[in-house]
């Protein structure tokens, strides 16, 4: 049967969705819930209809009857269940999160796609207390920081299931299959069962404390900071492993901050400046901040946990400086936020833009890294307050536990905003439970909603109150330019006067292979004849050599050393000789760390006792990039500028594992293991068998007085060998030529080793009593 829009009932699906009622309910503008009966009843009225249809004369009456009775069954159902709050059937989108409300103590799950609350959890027991929720595992969990209490949300049910109780001030980490709760006083580790939420195993006590904030990787392992020894203990499958070493400093305590960039482990150590990316085996790259972000006090300086991307920022809070560290190529970006009074938070990337909390006012700061400035802020509750910032599923979450509005941003930069204490989600509250709320809606008289402010009529809620123009220069946070929607007041003759020029934006710096990229804002208001830099150091081409009132508002500076950091302004020319620079940007290198040595390769000297090695060098190593080779005890200093290296008094007939590494002032690279047998076989054929009828036999040891024969080579015949080495034994002589030596060779010999003399080997022969130049050694 057709609806309003012209579809049949066939067309939507089998079976009769309660939620269907309630979206009846808002296309008549009648309310939802027991209010919207009208909708219900006509919605009633078209299944009996249809089912009426299926009685008539020419239809299976049996077809009817079941038909009239599934329908006086779903009626019946959907009078019970309703379209109520409470009484929904959950259907929880696939993109989406849950975020906390500690106002209400429940947990909200929302639609990335739209910011619709379309679920809700009450967590008992934990109103008003600080929560943590973990969502990156295969299950939900919930941890009352204050109490120590854990629970489990059943998505399905909307509610809580199993609980268990710790102990306070722990840490909730939740990667793949694995859970864990760390507690960073006593310095421990307990994984926990994510479905009964019950300990597995016992704790693990890695001696030192206090521990720093841990994450875990998609599939599961845990990365565990321990400041005090300068370490990261990992945790694959859920057991620990060796730690890593990665304080660049012995002897001084590091601060280390962990991040996941694109599920893999980072670390950033705030004393030393290094941002490390970690593996299973040991440290990866490791890539120097720039002195601005380094020399900040460690408190002071804020890494997100995990990032959607390759790009981890570090933020100086109290400067506004920050760095975005590409864990993939290398390359790193610098800009400035502003100084300014505002308690920054702690930043998170998402797509071309950063994200920085400002805490003092409930906004989020936006800096566009293609614009090369601060755009528009974003409003989330427009008071002051703790801003979390998350990343999942390509969609930036924002939340505040203590208010009632969190929001969602795209890549685009859209924003949907979420109302957190909506009665009209679904919930897994019971009746009995709604009843003593007094309201039959299932809130809290107690605990109320707060009130929100009204958007202004015909104005996007999404849009800030008092959000500054696009692309305003960071430098006018700094009292440098005239206050946004601010006109002065005019002057008699101020037709005559020209309009005061304006900076460019503070640029921003991003190192790269030989040349640092220098992007800024373009000046507003009158426009410049054109743009030109300052700062590139002697004997750097910058080009373009002067940028054009229209852009592209870029330069580029090829040149300058690897050892030195470079700072940079832009300077805008006006009509009439006038000018204005811009603030100086953050420091740069005209270099990245290194890449991996390419093509490893050995070679081995006369008699062997050393190696010779070989490689080549990065793709993006610059004139200042140095080699280190460790293995096997023959260590380098990393002062070796050439790509080889000559390893000498190592023993012959062991396999040495050989490391190259690669860095330059940037950082470190990645580093390339190469095994290396230290042999040198040769295949030799047998020579002089004179065919006399005398066989040459073959022994377990160089000696024909002991030891045993373990076969022989016919006479006459000559196959090939494969000889190893050479050693002094017993003197033999050549049956027919009387030659005399006491050298035999060490052969492979059915599959194990074994001895000829050489008087019957085809090796190079030097004087009696000494080894060919071509077999080394056995000693």
């Amino acid at each position: 049967m057709p609806d309003a829009r012209g579809s049949s009932e066939e067309d939507r699906g089998p079976g009769l969705r309660p939620r269907r009622l309630t979206d009846e309910a808002e296309r008549t503008g009648e309310p939802r819930g027991t209010g919207g009966l009208a909708a219900l009843r006509r919605r009633c009225r078209g299944l009996a209809a249809a089912a009426w249809a299926a009685v008539r004369p020419d239809r299976r009456r049996t077809t009817g009857y079941i038909a009239l009775c599934s329908v006086g069954a779903l009626v019946g159902t959907s009078v019970v269940v309703g379209s109520g709050s409470a009484g929904a059937v959950p259907d929880l989108a696939d993109i989406g999160a849950w975020l906390t409300s500690s106002r209400t103590g429940e947990a909200a799950h929302a639609n990335g796609l739209t910011g619709d609350v379309d679920g809700k959890v009450k967590l008992p027991g934990m109103g008003d207390h600080p929560v943590s929720i973990s969502q990156d595992g295969k299950t939900v969990l919930v941890l009352d920081e204050k109490t120590g209490k854990l629970v489990r949300i059943d998505p399905s049910q909307l509610t809580v299931e199993q609980s268990a109780r710790y102990g306070a001030g722990l840490q909730l980490v939740s990667g793949g299959r694995y859970a864990y709760l760390v507690d960073p006083v006593e310095a421990r580790v307990q994984r926990i069962d994510p479905v009964r939420t019950t300990p597995v195993g016992a704790p693990v006590d890695l001696g030192k404390g206090p521990l720093g904030k841990a994450v875990a990787d998609p599939k599961g392992t845990l990365w565990v900071p321990v400041p005090g020894k300068g370490e990261v203990v990992p945790f694959p499958h859920g057991r620990k492993a060796p730690a890593i070493k990665v304080a660049g400093r012995s002897g001084k305590a590091a601060t280390l901050l962990m991040t996941l960039a694109d599920g893999r482990p980072v670390v950033t150590d705030t004393k030393d400046g290094t941002v490390t990316l970690l593996e299973r085996t040991g440290r990866g790259m490791r890539f120097k901040l720039p002195g601005s972000v380094a020399e900040e006090p460690s408190g002071s300086v804020l890494v997100p946990s995990a990032t959607a991307g390759d790009v981890v920022p570090v933020l100086a809070r109290k400067s506004g400086r920050m760095a975005l560290v590409n864990t993939r190529t290398g390359s790193l970006l610098t800009a400035s936020l502003g100084s300014s009074d505002h308690q920054y938070g702690t930043p998170q990337v998402l797509g071309s833009k950063v994200y920085v909390p400002d805490r003092s006012n409930g906004t989020l700061k936006v800096y566009d890294t293609e614009a090369a400035a601060i755009t528009e802020p974003v409003k989330v509750t427009g008071k002051p307050g703790k801003l979390s910032l998350f990343v999942r599923d390509g969609l930036l979450w924002v939340n505040d536990a203590d208010n009632a509005t969190a929001v969602v941003i795209n890549s685009s930069g859209h924003v949907n905003r979420v109302h957190k204490y909506d009665t009209r989600a679904p919930s897994g509250r019971t009746p009995r439970e709604k009843d003593r709320t007094g309201d039959g809606g299932g809130r809290d008289p107690a605990r109320d909603p707060l009130p929100e402010t009204p958007s202004r009529p015909g104005r996007d809620d999404t849009q800030a109150d008092t959000d500054p123009p696009a692309r305003k220069p960071a430098g006018r946070e700094r009292g440098g330019g005239p206050t946004p929607g601010k006109k002065s007041p005019p002057s008699d003759d101020a037709e005559d006067e020209p309009a005061e020029p304006r900076p460019p934006g503070v640029p921003q710096a991003e190192s790269g292979a030989g040349s640092i990229r220098v992007s800024f804002a373009p000046s507003s208001g009158t426009k410049p004849t054109g743009y030109r830099l300052k700062g590139a150091p002697a004997g750097a081409r910058v080009v373009p050599g002067k940028v054009g009132p229209s852009g592209p508002f870029t330069f580029e500076v090829r040149g300058g050393s690897c050892d030195k950091q470079y700072r940079f302004t832009v300077v805008a020319e006006f009509a009439g000789g006038r000018t204005a620079e811009s603030g100086r940007s953050g420091p740069a290198r005209p270099c990245v760390a290194p890449g991996r040595p390419q093509q490893v390769t050995e070679a081995f000297p006369q008699g062997g006792k050393g190696i010779d090695l070989t490689w080549r060098a990065p793709a993006n190593a610059g004139e200042g990039t140095t080699y280190t080779v460790t293995g096997g005890g023959a260590d380098t200093d990393g002062s070796r500028r050439n790509t080889a290296a000559r390893l000498r008094n190592l023993t012959n007939f062991r396999t040495y594992t050989l490391t190259v590494a690669a860095k330059n002032a940037a950082g470190s690279g990645g580093s390339v293991a190469h095994q290396v047998n230290l042999s040198n076989t040769k295949t030799i054929p047998v020579a002089n068998n004179v065919d006399d009828g005398d066989d040459v036999g073959v022994r377990s040891e160089p000696s024909t007085s002991s030891g045993t024969r373990r076969g022989s080579i016919p006479a006459g015949q000559t196959p090939e060998l494969k000889v190893i080495c050479q050693t002094h034994g017993t003197m033999e002589t050549h049956d027919t030529y009387k030659w005399k030596s006491d050298v035999w060779d060490r052969i492979e010999w059915k599959g194990g080793t074994a001895y000829i003399s050489d008087l019957w080997v085809g090796t190079t022969k030097h004087k009696e009593g000494k080894f060919s130049p071509e077999v080394w050694s056995c000693d």
